[in-house]
């Protein structure tokens, strides 16, 4: 005899919880493109607190914004093009969340560890996205974004970005109202 094991509904609370942190395994527009230069910027965006960079080649980078070792955030630390410099103590954690050096206590076990989160960040269409992935992944899968954003040819767009403070409800109710696209005041 099998047993049923019946979950309970899930509370207003439970979903606010998860959208907050936004839905798994998918892309996320995190900021507009320019916003990310060499000195590291810190954000905050789906429940994380991450640091992103542009190395030498201007590649854009991101990592959870907590040293590993004292909790100092990355963001206010040093670009090395790769990895970034710890303000408090100097630790080198590299962009893919591997501590590389602890220049105090060479040796240390923190070296050669992969200590902090990193994330998948790819730039298009003037933004940078971010992949909300439910556990580490080596390689996140394509970023496909329809035509409309891709294709400058046949279409135009812009990239608006501002941040409300408001609940998030009451944003997307407001603007996917049509008729915001036909009046505005300045």
């Amino acid at each position: 005899m099998t047993e049923t094991i019946i979950k309970p509904a899930p509370t207003k609370a439970d979903i606010s919880a998860a959208l907050e942190k936004g839905l798994k395994n998918l892309w996320y527009p995190v900021c507009p493109s320019d916003w990310i230069t060499d000195k590291p910027r810190a954000l905050r965006r789906l429940g994380y607190k991450m640091a992103l960079w542009r190395d030498s080649q201007g590649k854009v980078h991101a990592l959870e914004d907590h040293c590993p070792h004292r909790g100092a955030p990355l963001s206010m630390g040093v670009n090395l093009g790769d990895r970034l410099a710890c303000p408090y103590h100097g630790i080198e954690v590299r962009c893919d969340g591997m501590v590389t050096k602890v220049p105090a206590s060479p040796g240390c076990p923190l070296e050669n560890s992969r200590a902090t989160l990193s994330f998948h960040v790819k730039e298009a269409a003037g933004a940078v996205w971010l992949y909300n992935s439910a556990a580490n992944v080596m390689q996140a899968p394509q970023l496909n974004l329809p035509p409309e954003i891709t294709d400058d040819e046949e279409w135009s767009h812009f990239l608006c970005y501002v941040e409300w403070a408001g609940d998030y409800r009451y944003v997307i109710d407001n603007v996917m109202d049509p008729m915001h696209g036909s009046f505005c005041t300045k």
